[in-house]
């Protein structure tokens, strides 16, 4: 090979080299530090002093029952914080004192709540995102949250029990009418 031909391979390769190092850079330090991981289940986002996290909704896979809502509200401003979470028609207004934290979880240990919010009209199926509207004073956000099912294991027991019917089923008085009969 010639001198010229190997010497024109030679800036060939480098000039090849050289763009492709550059984007190494896409991945350096400075620019990935801006980048904040949401470690754990559900959505998060900001509504004034407030940071709301591991907003989710659990129902069963079927996806025809209520589904329950959780979320964690953190309040990192200097007053009181009077926060509202609503989907779907259904409303929570809750007061978080200035530093404190409010989890809506009744299965938690640092649960604020032991109460079930459960809600009944959503227009979901499984997997789907739901807007769920964050108000905290004058503030507002939508913020898009998955609804989840029992899939998971330990989703198992957030699924929401219907409510007991009244009425009694076909098979309960099937049932009780043969007991009647043998007993």
């Amino acid at each position: 090979m010639k001198r010229h031909n190997r010497a024109a391979l030679a800036v060939a390769a480098l000039a090849l080299v050289i763009p492709v190092s550059g984007c190494a850079s896409l991945l350096s330090p400075h620019q990935t530090a801006e980048y904040h991981y949401n470690g754990g289940d559900g959505a998060w986002g900001t509504v004034g002093d407030v940071e709301v996290r591991g907003l989710m909704l659990i129902m069963d896979e079927s996806g025809k029952g209520p589904a329950q809502l959780f979320f964690t509200l953190i309040n990192k401003g200097d007053s009181t914080a009077k926060v509202s979470v609503e989907v779907a028609g259904t409303s929570v207004t809750e007061s978080v004192k200035a530093g404190d934290t409010f989890v809506q979880d009744p299965k938690s240990p640092a649960t604020s709540s032991k109460d079930v919010v459960t809600v009944d009209k959503l227009k979901a199926e499984p997997g789907d995102l739901v807007d769920v509207t964050v108000k905290v004073g004058g503030e507002e956000k939508t913020i898009e949250a998955q609804l989840l099912t029992d899939t998971l294991p330990y989703y198992e027991e957030y699924v929401p029990s219907e409510s007991p019917s009244n009425v009694p089923s076909e098979d309960a008085a099937s049932t009780e009418g043969t007991a009647a009969a043998n007993g």
